[in-house]
């Protein structure tokens, strides 16, 4: 599936022949059949009734109703029969769609730039696009075929009824025009409130989530917060159903009030036939098929092709997302490895940088300055909102989009390579990933290119991480996540020692840390930034934490405000000016001492 191109609405009907070619053939056969048994029905029920009645009146020979009972019997053994089996075919083929369409959404996603996944904006797009995208665009296709049957078995339907009825028959056109025209704006005013009521939606997750994940449980049953969560989430759930309940009611009303006038003719339509029955320019077979034909063309035109017309404004109006969807910007490379063996780092320097969120205003870096040198050890400290993580994600070029100058080695980074920028920096942020891996799969992930054995008990070791744990029964080998059967679940401060092996085994001549003992003890946080600096001699490394432990090692301490370096400088120089790192580390004092 190619992604690179517009999704035209001419590309989606054809998406069915590419994928799945044969489940397409068979399904366009089966509304090729349905469409032609349709009006021979009629007029095979017609003949069938008038020759009973001729059998049974006049006595004629029994064997004249065969041709048509049979007949009548065939339609009823594929209604009852074949369409069951195609709705079986129809699965198997969505299977097979998911199947070959799931990796290249899936690949298209995982290249989008990382400010799309913090924009609210783009977010409720991308929750709107992939709910089921490729089940959305493979049956494209198959509404079209099903509008063409209905509408086609509601033309032979209406071209018998203008033959034998021509008010009745001309009447049902007319009123099909404001009915459609209606279903085309039902369906517009259908998916605008699907996409009014995604923020809605995303809010009510939110507050589900609360009520029935795994993560909050414990915190759920301490506080006790379960049933003030689900008034809310009741009053959140309610709010959105009333919302979805006035689109559909209105269309319902729109949409509806022409088919309840097709009700009333076609009653009346019972009367208006009767004379001619009576005076025998219609047949009582022709008369009770047409009755048929014509209930059967009121549920198309008031239910079915309405129907199919919201179905089609609806599918427009979500390719229109798509696309919108396709048009996000990628990263570069953003599927490539890191490049192998590591660049030498030499230094890094921020020049006059600035930087504000997209779709924000407020500046996060204001004209900010700093040097990154090889061999050193550095640390950012600072309030919350200070700059320190933002600081970190524009050295691993998650936004690039930034004023100033960032010289890596001299030159400015938006020119190096994404492949070198994974080689040269590796990043451990404080929401790093637990993932549903084993240990040791979890630790190598800091190692895109291939970690050995050793280098993962290497890493393990070094972070404090204890394999040999009685919860551990395979030691590293054991799976993690209480979703798998016999996994199990580590401590936040296991968690944190992992993440930490990742960093450690990492080859990147940069280890940029955020937070990474935020669950540790003071003792044990002292102890891990103890060994990481027995083995972190002659890398660059970069710290940012609330908690100073690291800050004492570090060779030269940036201290945040405002989106500037306010102080700079070792601990002792830090603490003789007695200014804002001084005041944070005698808060601080009592952990340490």
């Amino acid at each position: 599936m190619d992604l690179s191109r517009k999704m035209t609405y001419p590309r989606a009907l054809s998406l069915p022949f590419r994928v799945i070619p044969f489940y397409t053939l068979l399904g366009l056969l089966q509304q090729i059949i349905g469409l032609a048994i349709a009006p021979v029905s009629v007029l095979v029920t017609a003949y069938f009734i008038d020759t009973a009645l001729l059998v049974v009146g006049e006595g004629l020979g029994a064997s004249r109703i065969i041709a048509p009972l049979v007949a009548l019997g065939v339609f009823q053994v594929y209604n009852y029969l074949l369409w069951p089996l195609m709705g079986l075919a129809d699965t198997k083929g969505s299977m097979k769609t998911q199947l070959k369409m799931r990796v290249p959404l899936v690949e298209k996603r995982a290249r989008l730039e990382f400010k799309h996944l913090e924009n609210n904006e783009t977010v409720d797009l991308l929750n709107r696009v992939w709910d089921n995208p490729e089940g959305k665009l493979s049956v494209m296709f198959g509404t079209l075929t099903q509008f063409l049957r209905e509408m086609g078995i509601t033309a032979s339907y209406a071209v018998i009824l203008l033959a034998s009825a021509p008010l009745m028959g001309s009447l049902l056109i007319v009123l099909s025009v404001p009915m459609f025209w209606m279903a085309i704006k039902a369906g517009k005013a259908s998916y605008q409130a699907q996409r009014d009521k995604t923020e809605r939606d995303r809010y009510v997750g939110t507050v589900g989530w609360f009520i029935h994940g795994r993560e909050p449980a414990g915190e759920r049953s301490l506080f006790g917060y379960a049933e003030r969560m689900t008034e809310k989430y009741l009053a959140g759930f309610e709010d959105v159903r009333k919302w979805q309940l006035r689109v559909n009611a209105l269309w319902f009303a729109r949409s509806k009030s022409a088919s309840v006038i097709l009700g009333l003719l076609s009653t009346a339509a019972l009367f208006m036939l009767a004379p001619a029955v009576a005076d025998g320019s219609m047949t009582v077979g022709l008369y009770i098929a047409l009755l048929g034909a014509l209930f059967a063309t009121v549920n198309n035109m008031g239910w079915s092709l309405p129907h199919y017309f919201q179905r089609f404004t609806t599918e427009r109006e979500y390719l229109k997302e798509f696309n919108k969807f396709l048009e996000l910007t990628e990263a570069r490379d953003a599927e490539a490895l890191p490049v192998t063996p590591p660049p030498v780092f030499e230094k890094l320097e921020f020049k006059n940088v600035s930087f504000t969120y997209p779709g924000t205003e407020k500046v996060i870096l204001n004209k900010l300055n700093l040097t990154i040198e090889n061999g050193k050890h550095y640390a950012f400290v600072g309030v919350n909102g200070a700059g320190k993580t933002t600081i970190t994600k524009l050295i691993t070029r998650l936004y690039d989009d930034y004023e100033g100058e960032i010289l890596l080695n001299g030159k400015e980074l938006r020119e190096w390579e994404i492949p070198v920028i994974k080689a040269m920096f590796c990043a451990l942020f404080q929401d790093f990933v637990r993932y549903d891996v084993t240990v040791a799969e979890n630790a190598a992930i800091g190692k895109a290119n291939g970690a050995t054995d050793a280098e993962i008990d290497r890493a393990l070791s070094l972070s404090g991480f204890d394999i040999k744990a009685d919860s551990l029964k395979d030691g590293k080998d054991t799976l993690l996540g209480k979703t798998h059967d016999g996994g199990v679940d580590l401590s936040g401060g296991e968690w944190q020692r992992l993440a930490f092996a990742r960093a450690i085994i990492s080859p990147a001549a940069v280890k940029i840390l955020d937070e990474p003992t935020a669950a540790l003890d003071p003792v044990a946080e002292s102890q891990v930034y103890e060994k990481f600096e027995s083995i972190s001699q002659g890398i660059t490394t970069i710290f940012i934490s609330h908690r100073l432990a690291s800050a004492k090692m570090a060779d030269v301490i940036y201290v945040l405000d405002g989106g500037r370096v306010v102080e700079q400088g070792d601990h002792n120089a830090l603490m003789e000016s007695v200014g804002i790192y001084a005041e944070m580390f005698e808060s601080q004092r009592g952990w340490y001492v």
